[in-house]
């Protein structure tokens, strides 16, 4: 099982934070927050890899913030109490975000919590001006669901509240389940659900980083064609 360290090592290399002089900040430093993360680094990664653009952001002070700031509980996207980084992309011309756990606003007007979410830019910018939620219509590109297992026995509780909020939630691309390990249950249940899942998804498991950009990659390309 992954560690807490060796999350926030993955962290830094996927985003490149070393290489810009930027030190990370989790609000909430638990290991559960640093695998978001960690998903988040792993998105940005799989834009680079369809030839895309990335920038970390941060949402006062600009490009490349000093301090890497992530949310430690679900917030807004027009958020500055602190300076929250997300990350602006750039694929074909096609402008676009991935965030870290903002609230939604769903097709029923309920709010809703995406742990990593990709969002049309000009949109972005219109809720960051507005402070209004953002809407789970088509600018919601990517929706992620990311669970930390500290053991091996899941229930398909979580996966069952992640697949409902996808009910209230129109226009996204894809959706997906994702966890550092799944038990056969839990497996069963996602097998033919709206929810594609990945369920061994860590630093310790090379194969399944490559599945899971690959799948990123393939899916912002088509979409950015």
């Amino acid at each position: 099982m992954a560690t807490k360290d060796q999350l926030k090592s993955a962290i830094d290399n996927l985003l490149g934070i070393p290489s810009v002089g930027s030190t990370l900040h989790l609000n909430s430093d638990t290991i559960e927050r640093a695998y978001e993360a960690y998903i988040l680094g792993l998105c940005a990664k799989a834009v680079e890899q369809a030839d895309g653009q990335i920038t970390l952001k941060g949402i006062l002070s600009g490009d490349q913030p000093s301090i890497i700031i992530f949310r430690g509980a679900p917030g807004h996207m027009s958020s500055n109490m602190q300076d929250f980084c997300y990350i602006s992309c750039n694929l074909n011309g096609k402008k676009f975000e991935i965030h870290l756990d903002v609230e939604y606003e769903g097709n029923s007007e309920a709010t809703h919590e995406i742990d990593v979410s990709f969002y049309d830019a000009d949109s972005a910018d219109k809720v960051r001006k507005t402070k209004r939620l953002p809407k789970t219509n088509k600018k919601l590109i990517m929706a992620l669901e990311c669970k930390f297992y500290t053991n091996s026995i899941q229930s398909v509780g979580l996966a069952r509240e992640f697949i409902g909020l996808l009910t209230d939630c129109s226009g996204s691309r894809l959706s997906a389940f994702l966890a550092n390990n799944g038990s056969n249950n839990l497996k069963k249940y996602l097998s033919n659900k709206k929810a594609k899942p990945f369920l061994d998804l860590t630093p310790l498991n090379q194969d399944s980083e490559e599945r899971f950009i690959r799948v990123i990659e393939q899916e912002l390309r088509t979409w950015a064609h």
